[in-house]
């Protein structure tokens, strides 16, 4: 009796804290997704969710076009869940409007109707309806289908059992009158048949063309969008600093200027569905260049100006997990930092090296949703040098081996169905340990490596789709 009083204590409260098992479907009329995001994050708060991603992918293994009644029982058996959310955002009156169908076992289903307004609005009241829905809606009989219903009696000669309508005395007409084919076979859903064909099939030409309905997988537009393009600003900075001995060693650099930036990727396989096959191939780069940057030339008034800026262009292939993902590919890598000598009585008097670093960089990205509006990046390449411009010639500090890295992050917030503002800051490092060649400027200066950093803080408003 003891074990029997500790096993309740210990199942029953796991069973009263057991949430419900509840999947969500991708909404029609939602195709960024955002308003999918926020009906997943209100029903993580009751029950135990199954994603729209997951919903997608069992629909497509069960080959369902639609969602009508058995379509559902289907589903809800294979994701083995006890309510199915599904609907469909469209405007009403000017405004947008979520109509959204909870479906359980046998006959039951709920609606709920909300007026789309600011998201944290929407989750609370999406949660505050849904809270109440799923607790009535889970438990209840399982309806099977007509042709799977047992018998109502067994074959040892029970008596059959009578329903309402056949216990009620019958009409002298209705005794005699011989029963129609028709009415010995259960009734068609003619309506829900109707709804079916008009869907899946269309009538050109006198003949039946049949095509079926497609899904689009309910995807984030910030971590697996299809297109996005940003423009804006940047504070750029840049040193270079030598290791070096004796007394003729080279100056150490020091820059700092606003800069234009403009970027994007593309992933132009990826409008129907995110991940899998093509949709994975993308195309990405990024562009720029500091404005009205120059250096004053010490002991004198002179002020070159200076070209400073960078860009990469390159291919990816991205791997999509729910709300996360992650893309990995090359690109072409340059970075240049030049100096306007026209104006120098010659071209020594600035003492400092030109570069201008090319390179293939490989590298990647990931992306993870923080909340339903804000995502998170991160990325980091590894350029290998293939040139480093004027520093390596042998009329300057010769060639040497150089070890470069690229590294950025931020993170991407939501502001509006196709629009995002994008704040992010990089980092980049190329280190040249020199061979000091002789008659190198690396001999002579006895200098036996540079340090050339650069810092950006950028913020962008992007295009995403």
């Amino acid at each position: 009796m003891r074990w029997f009083v500790l096993t309740l204590l210990v199942v029953l409260p796991a069973v009263a804290l057991a949430k419900p098992k509840v999947a969500v479907a991708p909404l029609e009329g939602d195709p960024d997704g955002k308003i999918t995001a926020v009906l997943v994050d209100a029903a993580d708060d009751h029950a135990t969710v199954t994603r729209p991603t997951k919903v997608e992918k069992a629909m497509d293994k069960l080959s369902l076009s639609e969602l009508n009644k058995k379509a559902l029982k289907k589903l809800r058996i294979e994701l083995e869940v006890e309510v199915i959310v599904h609907g469909k955002v469209d405007k009403v009156g000017g405004k947008k409007h979520l109509s959204l169908v909870l479906s359980g076992k046998g006959k039951k289903s709920m609606t709920i109707d909300v007026t789309i307004g600011p998201t944290k609005t929407l989750k609370k009241d999406l949660s505050k309806k849904l809270d109440r829905k799923i607790d009535e809606m889970t438990g209840g009989d399982e309806d099977p289908d007509e042709d799977e219903q047992p018998k109502r009696f067994s074959e040892v000669g029970d008596e059959p059992k009578k329903t309402e309508e056949e216990d009620r005395p019958k009409k002298k007409d209705e005794e005699d009158r011989p029963k129609k084919k028709d009415e010995e076979r259960p009734k068609k859903r003619v309506a829900e048949e109707d709804a079916r064909k008009s869907d899946d099939e269309e009538d050109e030409g006198g003949g039946r063309k049949h095509r079926k309905k497609k899904h689009h997988e309910a995807r984030n537009p910030m971590t697996a969008g299809a297109v996005w393009v940003d423009v804006g600003a940047e504070i750029a900075r840049r040193t270079l600093t030598w290791s070096a001995t004796g007394m003729t060693q080279p100056p150490s650099v020091g820059t700092a200027a606003p800069a234009g930036r403009i970027g994007g990727e593309i992933y132009p396989f990826s409008f129907d569905t995110p991940s899998g096959g093509a949709a994975g191939l993308g195309f990405y780069g990024d562009y720029a260049r500091t404005v009205g940057l120059s250096i004053q030339v010490p002991g004198s008034a002179l002020t070159p100006s200076i070209k400073d800026g960078h860009y990469q262009i390159g291919a990816r292939y991205r791997f999509v997990f729910g709300d996360a993902s992650a893309a990995v590919g090359g690109a072409y890598w340059r970075r240049w930092f030049k100096a306007d000598r026209s104006t120098l009585t010659s071209p020594d008097q600035l003492d400092m090296p030109d570069v201008d670093y090319t390179a293939f960089a490989l590298g990647g990205v990931v992306r993870f949703a923080a909340t339903p509006t804000v995502s998170a990046f991160a990325s980091a390449d590894l350029p290998l040098v293939l040139d480093s411009g004027p520093i390596g010639t042998a009329a300057s500090y010769g060639r040497g081996t150089i070890l470069a890295f690229d590294i950025s992050a931020g993170a991407q917030i939501l502001l509006g169905p196709h629009y995002a503002l994008q704040i992010a800051g990089a980092f980049n490092q190329v280190g040249i340990s020199f061979a000091a060649a002789p008659n190198s400027m690396a001999a002579t200066r006895a200098v036996t490596a540079a340090t050339d950093r650069s810092y950006g803080l950028n913020a962008t408003i992007g295009i995403l789709y």
